[in-house]
């Protein structure tokens, strides 16, 4: 998902080789304009293929019974292709980029939504297009996520997973406070996160991220304050707008937070240990993506005490959040042979079959995430009785969902030195600090990110 989205490093049980949530909602993509042709149109199917093989990034998390049978169904069935694990821990699809211009990267590869911005314009992604018009599943696929990976006509990639970033709270805390109505601004979440915090408890009103990948939560609430922290010209270049005045009003509102302490006490937490305090009981409210809450049960939480809403609302009135998730992409620097047999992969893991079966496996084994599937023939509900409240949140960000902030993969880490300095400094001036992070961003790394953009 998904390091900067890790929506993707939860949901993925094993990358490449186990897909965690896939489906449609909405629009079939039959009514999406013609795409061009893929720079170079896949094999015709023969005989008797050549063999294959196929090399991937996995992790080493061990796969269950459902993953093996059905790796040992797609090998039965395409007897040419030859599967080479690489094993590589954390988000494997972070490195990718790194890994083409080295020459050891996989045949295809799982990568999260945000890093697919800087992949398609290097060049490193095969165009789909000759694949997916073969085809007869794909228009079962909604055009809205299609759309998001496809440039100047060209397919890049499959949407496999569609995790929305909404806000949790613990339903426990907010009972056992005594409130009965959710916040609907971010005063109303400031004014219930004070009588949460329980600090002789450990209970913390509100949590954000503060020692690392700032900028992934930041990023919400400069658009809940009615900005965003770059701009996307028609070209594909970029202009930073880190002064921005919602950015600023961002930054005041997690000085609030700060200055009355209603944040966790040990600001040092990360990702993985903030998600952890939820899931015990420490945390009122916080950012929460739809697919971690298998992840916050498995760690001890009762599913009813997990509460799923859109994001109070910034002073510009908005509850603005992000769609995140993974892709499916083929390396373009490799042979026809492989790009076909990743392709042959990636069609069998996205097929109707295979997830209805994917699916009914995790539904077996207990709770599911509440997801926006991708294809229109697949609903999430046929297989997990979630709370109304879920159904509803999942219907309600379809609108107010969008991509991370353009370029982050490049810039968001000058956004996080700011955001660190801020919450750990009560004496740093945000527009101070996000002058002097846009002018060093400008002279490092402006000029090369548009010059890639007009090549």
């Amino acid at each position: 998902m998904f390091k900067r989205m890790l929506s993707t490093l939860f949901v993925v049980l094993l990358v490449v080789s186990t897909v965690s949530a896939c489906g449609g909602s909405g629009n079939s993509n039959e009514s999406s304009s013609t795409p061009a042709p893929s720079a170079t149109e896949p094999a015709e199917s023969a005989k008797d293929p050549e063999p294959v093989t196929l090399t991937m990034w996995v992790t080493s998390r061990e796969q269950d019974d459902f993953t093996a049978q059905t790796e040992k169904e797609f090998l039965d069935s395409h007897p040419y292709i030859t599967f080479n694990k690489v094993v590589k821990e954390g988000d494997p699809g972070n490195e990718f980029y790194q890994a083409v211009a080295a020459g050891n990267a996989p045949d295809f590869v799982n990568v999260s939504f945000t890093m697919m911005d800087k992949y398609m314009k290097a060049g490193i992604l095969e165009p789909l297009n000759g694949y997916v018009d073969k085809w007869d599943e794909w228009n079962n696929f909604s055009k809205e996520y299609v759309d998001m990976f496809t440039s100047d006509g060209k397919l890049q990639g499959i949407p496999q997973i569609v995790a929305p970033m909404l806000f949790g709270y613990n339903k426990a805390l907010f009972t056992k406070a005594g409130i009965t109505e959710l916040p609907k601004t971010w005063d109303d979440a400031v004014e219930i996160a004070k009588k949460i915090n329980d600090p002789s408890n450990q209970v913390a009103g509100y949590s954000t991220l503060a020692a690392e990948w700032t900028e992934w939560f930041f990023q919400y609430y400069v658009w809940q304050a009615g900005g965003d922290l770059t701009t996307q010209n028609q070209d594909g270049t970029i202009e930073l707008t880190f002064t921005d005045p919602a950015v600023i009003k961002a930054a005041d509102f997690y000085k609030q937070l700060r200055s009355t302490k209603v944040l966790q006490s040990d600001l040092t937490l990360k990702f993985d240990e903030v998600v952890g305090k939820f899931a015990q009981g420490k945390i009122g409210m916080m950012p929460f993506a739809g697919d971690w809450v298998s992840w916050v049960i498995s760690l001890g939480m009762k599913p009813e005490d997990i509460g799923l809403m859109l994001p109070p609302a910034g002073p510009s009135g908005s509850t603005k959040t992000a769609i995140a998730g993974s892709v499916f992409a083929i390396n373009s620097k490799v042979t026809q042979d492989k790009k076909d047999a990743a392709w042959e992969y990636i069609k069998f893991q996205m097929s109707k079959d295979y997830l209805v079966r994917y699916y009914e496996n995790i539904a077996s084994k207990g709770a599911g995430n509440p997801i926006v599937m991708v294809r229109n023939d697949i609903n999430i509900t046929d297989y997990y009785n979630f709370p109304k409240e879920y159904e509803q949140v999942l219907n309600d960000v379809k609108s107010v969902g969008r991509l991370e902030f353009y370029g982050k993969s490049e810039f968001g880490i000058y956004i996080d030195r700011v955001v660190q300095k801020l919450l750990f400094d009560p004496n740093a001036d945000p527009t101070k600090e996000f002058e002097a992070a846009q002018k060093l961003a400008t002279l490092e790394a402006l000029d090369g990110f548009n010059e890639k953009a007009n090549k």
